[in-house]
Formats: structure tokens, sequence, C-alpha cells
């Protein structure tokens, strides 16, 4: 009975110590927000590893995720006042900015075209 006890005792830590810190992501997945922003695209990094990313009116920047096509003519469009919209998703609140990410958030481009006032 003692041995059946402590065994038992056994399987709950353990079964506590899985389901409590298996990897699971604690901070829930940002939500996508429509947004439309006016700016430049900037790109970083070092040839031949760059990346893009958008700069907008007021400075902030925000990474793009796009068709490669589409990165490759927003790249062309580098230096031009550009109005994109697109999905933003936000970095949670409390995540720290990794690489090739930036502190606006990452927008999914649906549409760009040049500015006009």
């Amino acid at each position: 009975m003692k041995l059946f006890c402590s065994l038992m005792v056994v399987l709950a830590v353990l079964s506590f110590s899985l389901f409590s810190f298996s990897g699971r992501n604690k901070v829930e997945s940002a939500k996508l927000e429509p947004i439309t922003v006016v700016g430049q695209i900037g790109v970083y990094g070092n040839e031949p590893h760059t990346w893009l990313g958008f700069v907008d009116n007021k400075g902030v920047e925000y990474g793009l995720e796009a068709s490669e096509v589409d990165l490759e003519e927003l790249q062309k469009l580098q230096g031009i006042l550009l109005e994109l919209s697109g999905l933003l998703e936000p970095v949670p609140e409390g995540q720290p900015v990794g690489f090739q990410s930036f502190s606006g958030g990452k927008i999914q481009v649906e549409k760009y075209q040049p500015y006009t006032d």
C-alpha cells in the first residue's frame, strides 16, 4: 500500500511538470488589424542578406510580409513616398523585438501605391 501511494505521488508530480512546463507559448498570438500607412521602404541588412521594412511618417518601423514578386517591386520603390495597406501583426506586449523585427510589428502587405496628397 505504501509503495502504491508513493508511486501515485511520483506520477502526479511528473504529470504536473509535463503539462505545466511543456513549452507552450503563454503569450496569446496577436490579432491582425487592418492598417493603412504612408511612408517609405527601408532596406536593412547587408548584401546578399537584406530584408525590407517600412518607415511611416511618424518614424514607426514595420516589417513587411509579402510575396517574393511584391517584395522585389517594393524594393524598386525605395525612396518614393508610398501608401501601404494590409494587416498589422503587432508585437505582443512584453515580448522583446527580435531579429528582422521592428517595434511597429509586421504588415502583411495587400496593396501599395505611390502616395498622392
